[in-house]
């Protein structure tokens, strides 16, 4: 229950917009690029039961009150000073409160549509990436640091980020890597491209509108969509290298799969310093991937793998009581109050790690510690069916499916034998010629197929 003065405190840093049908929450805590402190998530978690129950909402829309971040995360320094002060209660409270918000949006009955106009990291992706609808600008920065602080990848990262295309995800989670602009559309973080400068008008039309089905919704955010930068390359011939796609990953995400393919991190350390150890494009990448990890706790680089890992086969609720249960074991550990000192108290960045390398962790001790015994489960929002993928798919098509189509393993394409043209043409009218279809399918038919025996038919390469 909100005090008084908390519950004034979140209505101040979370403002309420109330226009036609149309509900808006807006981040207003710009000094602190909007990291979120309990009275803030108390307060976003108020606006959504009650928004829901209302019957003059039809849509709901989370956005920033800045260009410079729509949320960079939450207010960890406060946490990891109430947990040492002995406030172990509040500190806990945050991250169930955090958690359940981001249930909720997850298992939402209203559109829900995340405006991702600035750095968009940790609790802000929490607040966007579960939601049917995340509109990424080109200020749009997108991250999951937390093993740089000696934490792991939370706020449902354990359900979305294995689900993201190959071992994308696993690279994210353990290199807190940034994705820019449109990388996240590409990515499958977000479902739509949209300058900046349309947002507002965006969220007008949306306001407007006067209906909560989200097919109306996502034709009226698709009016608002940029052309992609590159268009798709004339001649097909099987395997090309150079499509084009304005994507900051593309030239290796090939290489992605191949080192973070592995079930320790001694093996993916191993498999980057062999690409970087080779001639090519990729052995810049590897070597700076690899300076990456080092920098990060060991203890949190090993806990997060295993975290992806088993999220994969979790449905959604599974998934945050995992890591409420985490959150609580992570804050017992000397790492990550350590590495929230060095790298946002300090700012030194020189955080002291224990144990101090990847050798040094005992697996055997971190999977006793953190995922066997008994613990108690705290229930997050209820009402809720759970689910193991997302019920709502407005985004590209992942690459798995696309080479369904191509194999025949897709039931709504009709079998083998299908030429690149029929291939995109499939996609195009499955997804109404949806911004980026067109690029992406054309960019993942020319990696992972080649041209078959018979008629120009495609073939998926064997990985």
């Amino acid at each position: 229950m909100l005090s008084t003065q908390e519950a004034q405190e979140g209505e101040k840093l979370v403002l309420a917009l109330n226009n036609l049908t149309g509900r808006t929450m807006v981040l207003n805590r710009p000094k602190a690029l909007n990291s979120l402190t309990l009275p803030m998530v108390q307060t976003i978690k108020r606006y959504l039961e009650d928004w829901e129950k209302s019957d003059l909402c039809d849509v709901v829309m989370l956005r920033s009150n800045s260009r410079k971040a729509f949320c960079a995360g939450g207010d960890v320094v406060q946490v990891s000073r109430d947990w040492r002060d002995g406030n172990k209660a509040q500190a806990m409270e945050f991250f169930r409160t955090e958690y359940k918000v981001n249930h909720h949006i997850a298992t939402y009955k209203k559109p829900i549509v995340a405006m991702l106009d600035g750095f968009t990291m940790g609790g802000g992706v929490g607040l966007s990436v579960h939601a049917p609808f995340r509109v990424a600008s080109e200020n749009a920065v997108f991250a999951m640091p937390e093993t740089k602080i000696g934490f792991f990848p939370d706020v449902g990262a354990t359900f979305f980020l294995p689900r993201l295309d190959g071992e994308l995800g696993v690279y994210l989670g353990l290199t807190g890597q940034k994705l820019k602009g449109r990388d996240l559309l590409y990515a499958g973080i977000a479902t739509h491209y949209v300058p900046s400068e349309r947002h507002a008008l965006l969220e007008q039309r949306l306001q407007g509108l006067g209906t909560s089905d989200y097919t109306a919704i996502n034709l009226a955010i698709e009016e608002f969509v940029a052309q992609p930068e590159n268009s798709q390359s004339e001649d097909f011939v099987g395997v090309v290298n150079d499509v084009p796609i304005d994507f900051s990953l593309a030239s290796v995400r090939d290489v992605i799969d191949i080192c973070f393919k592995f079930n320790t991190i001694e093996a993916i350390m191993q498999a980057l310093t062999e690409v970087a150890n080779q001639p090519g494009p990729a052995s810049e990448w590897a070597q700076k991937t690899y300076d990456q990890m080092n920098q990060m706790s060991p203890s949190s680089l090993k806990l997060t793998l295993e975290q992806l890992r088993r999220g994969a086969q979790l449905d959604i609720q599974k998934a945050f009581e995992l890591e409420l249960v985490l959150a609580e074991r992570r804050l017992e550990s000397h790492d990550m109050h350590e590495g929230i000192d060095a790298l946002l108290v300090r700012k030194t960045n020189d955080a002291a790690w224990d144990p101090e390398n990847i050798n040094a962790v005992d697996i055997r001790e971190l999977y006793s510690q953190y995922f066997e015994g008994e613990h108690e489960t705290t229930p997050l929002y209820l009402g809720s069916t759970p689910f193991t993928e997302y019920p709502h798919k407005f985004g590209l098509p992942t690459e798995q499916e696309i080479l369904d189509v191509v194999s025949g393993e897709s039931p709504q394409a009709g079998g083998f034998g299908m030429t690149y043209e029929l291939v995109m043409e499939f996609f195009m009218r499955e997804y109404e010629s949806k911004m980026g279809v067109e690029q992406k399918v054309n960019w993942v038919l020319s990696r992972r197929t080649e041209l078959g025996d018979t008629g120009g038919t495609l073939r998926v390469i064997k990985s």
